[in-house]
């Protein structure tokens, strides 16, 4: 689904316009502000009347959900993970695991060139709230992701030429500097902090330990404080949303695509986002959709949510206003960090920074070219329900992705329904440092149970020309996530996906490809949470 073949979008790119002046204002006191953010969040509990937190809410008025039809190509979402904490070592085997099995064996140099412009969007929100010793812990992208895609990007694109690189976010302050040592909430106080009673240059992963403006690793990459970028720096896009109407985004310039910058030197080739797992008190789940708001122009706007304000007005404002973002300039590619899960995010949520964090050690990747599907797959390994997510239905109504696990290839088959058993194991109960993440936080809701497809058959006869597959599976009892899929496997790949009949049938496939071969065959039933069962592979000769 492409935003770009909305009828409803006026998409301009106009350079030459300023940008309003009215309410772009900032506050040079970064912590009081922060301090107003705590206190309206908990607030939130307290609200009442707020509009737009169910499905049913939101598209009350609305038209009806386009379909999709069974030969659109199904996004790729690749998931990588382990059983326990991954090493420092450990964690590029499962970013480049993730990233192959989207982009293929090549990985980046499939969608980035030698002299390519590359702009990498992280979250450093809250980077010093946190247990000493955890600073960040579950709360900011992971700065060993950060810094080994930012320096697997340089190998590709080199340093001269028109090759640049920069590493984005917002740092609540209008100071150019993006490593402020003064600003708590700046790329310098980013980092894996483990130094409790050890030199910081010693044991911590830091974003810019030296403040310097550049990402430490060796990638020369330039930090942007997306909060200094003024008005004259940005270009204006405007779409109609439902319920928001015409809705106008100031990027900046250098997010352009090459053919929007119109000759001019600002843009970039591909846009990475790195988001990072976490639950949050609006959105109820917040990733590759969400991590656009930090690019917003203006501090007391974005504070504001687009009209929402701390849960007090209709939340369908600010879904519309990040659909409009995500329309503007979506991700070529999102590598997210759930390294960890936020259980009650987008921080810590205390007033004391040193209260530790309630996070989960997750130790998963997911990769994906389209934020709707990985944040579907993040909402579904959170352990919430999708139906208590709306904002995945606005994006895929607004024509940005797929948020139906039917329509989804998530790789690895049964890797993922058996890391969300791993984690109930691990983290059981309902308190705090369980799984599943927190309910009620943005009002998402946890899955009422986790059974996967059962009685998952497959047999093979030959017929004419044709080699007829009959199949079986089962819905478990109790059931809330009911069968979405079936896919045929031969020899491990998918050769044939059915969307209907279900729970049993036979299908004819020519198989003239792997004559006088043996092949082995089975297939892989899905159900509604991405829960997979396969069964049990058989061998078959092909004459």
């Amino acid at each position: 689904m492409n935003p770009s073949d909305d009828p409803v979008s006026d998409t301009c790119s106009d350079a030459g316009r300023t940008s309003p002046t009215g309410g772009v204002h900032y506050s040079s006191d970064v912590s009081r502000r922060w301090e107003k953010i705590h206190d309206d969040l908990k607030q939130l509990p307290l609200i009442g009347g707020v509009r737009g937190t169910t499905l049913d809410a939101v598209y009350e008025k609305t038209k009806t959900p386009p379909k999709i039809h069974p030969d659109h190509p199904l996004p790729v979402v690749g998931f990588s993970c382990m059983t326990r904490e991954p090493t420092d070592e450990e964690i590029p085997g499962l970013i480049d695991a993730a990233i192959a099995q989207v982009l293929g064996p090549q990985g980046l140099p499939a969608i980035i060139r030698p002299g390519d412009r590359v702009v990498i969007k992280v979250n450093i929100v809250g980077p010093s709230q946190g247990l000493p010793g955890e600073k960040g812990r579950g709360i900011i992208s992971d700065p060993r992701i950060v810094r080994y895609v930012a320096g697997k990007v340089r190998e590709i694109i080199g340093f001269g030429g028109t090759a640049d690189l920069k590493v984005i976010d917002a740092t609540f302050t209008p100071e150019k500097d993006p490593s402020d040592t003064k600003n708590p909430q700046s790329f310098h106080h980013a980092r894996l902090q483990r130094s409790e009673g050890k030199a910081v240059h010693e044991t911590d992963v830091c974003y810019d330990y030296n403040a310097d403006g550049i990402l430490d690793g060796g990638s020369g990459a330039e930090l942007v404080n997306l909060d200094a970028v003024p008005g004259s720096e940005r270009f204006l896009t405007v779409f109609d949303e439902p319920i928001r109407g015409r809705s106008e985004v100031w990027f900046p310039k250098f997010l352009r695509t090459k053919e929007q910058a119109r000759g001019e030197a600002d843009y970039c080739d591909v846009y990475i986002g790195i988001p990072i797992l976490k639950s949050h008190g609006f959105c109820g789940m917040t990733g590759a959709l969400k991590l656009h708001w930090g690019t917003m122009l203006g501090l007391l706007e974005k504070q504001e949510h687009a009209g929402y304000g701390f849960g007090t007005g209709d939340i369908r404002l600010f879904l519309d206003y990040l659909c409009a973002m995500n329309r503007t300039r979506g991700f070529d590619l999102v590598i997210m960090d759930a390294l960890t899960g936020n259980r009650c995010g987008p921080t810590n949520n205390a007033d004391d920074p040193d209260v530790r964090t309630d996070f989960i050690l997750m130790n998963a990747i997911l990769c994906s070219k389209e934020s709707v599907a990985i944040d579907t797959v993040e909402t579904l390994l959170a352990g919430f329900r999708l139906d208590s997510i709306p904002l995945l239905e606005s994006a895929f109504r607004d024509g940005i992705g797929i948020n139906k696990p039917a329509y989804i290839d998530l790789k690895g088959f049964e890797a993922f329904k058996h890391h969300k058993k791993w984690l109930r194991e691990t983290y059981p109960g309902c308190g705090p440092g369980s799984y599943p993440l927190q309910a009620g936080i943005g009002n998402a809701r946890t899955h009422e149970d986790f059974n996967a497809p059962e009685g998952v058959t497959v047999s093979c006869r030959k017929a004419d020309q044709h080699y007829v597959f009959s199949y079986t599976a089962k819905e478990p009892t109790p059931c809330n996530h009911h069968l979405a899929r079936i896919d045929l496997l031969v020899n491990g790949t998918v050769i044939r996906r059915l969307f209907e009949n279900l729970t049993g049938g036979s299908v004819p496939v020519s198989l003239e490809q792997y004559r006088n071969t043996t092949v082995r065959y089975q297939i892989a039933a899905w159900d509604n949470a991405l829960n997979c069962t396969l069964s049990a592979e058989k061998d078959l000769k092909v004459s």
